[in-house]
């Protein structure tokens, strides 16, 4: 994973991918309280942007999750979340398949050992051997977000 925040972009992009770069610098450069809920191609289905709102929840309520053909470059626009994320290994088991419709496995659920706390600005990058259970309260306190998901293609 990479967390960082959205200030911080400029600094990270000679580090990586191009494709990363590009989902960085739509990050940076959209005022995303003028961006309605919704899908924005940014590169067709090789690369997109899902707006959406909602308020976050008890972890208990989340599963795990995990993609197989897409990265996430998630970012707030608003609002305080907490994503709860471990590796992705051989034995933690599927519960739910829905890789072949939207790419979106869900998985049983573990004890994350690590979690990262994104406010307005924040961004996590995971990639598809990372298991994350997004959309968690971070205070016990639920908190509405708006949640802009890059998608980004693997290769």
């Amino acid at each position: 994973m990479i967390f960082g925040h959205k200030t911080d972009i400029e600094k990270l992009l000679p580090y990586v991918s191009e494709d990363l770069q590009k989902a960085l610098k739509y990050l940076a450069a959209t005022d995303f309280t003028k961006v309605p809920n919704g899908r924005y191609e940014l590169d067709g289905e090789k690369m997109y942007a899902n707006v959406d709102t909602y308020t976050t929840e008890d972890s208990g309520k989340k599963k795990p999750e995990a993609h197989n053909k897409y990265i996430d470059v998630q970012y707030l626009g608003k609002g305080t979340e907490k994503i709860y994320f471990a590796p992705r290994t051989a034995d933690v088991k599927v519960v739910e398949d829905y890789a072949a419709e939207r790419d979106l496995l869900f998985f049983e659920n573990i004890a994350e050992k690590d979690s990262v706390v994104l406010n307005a600005g924040n961004f996590a990058v995971l990639f598809p051997w990372e298991l994350h259970r997004p959309g968690c309260k971070a205070d016990g306190t639920p908190s509405d977000v708006q949640k802009i998901v890059v998608k980004i293609a693997v290769k």
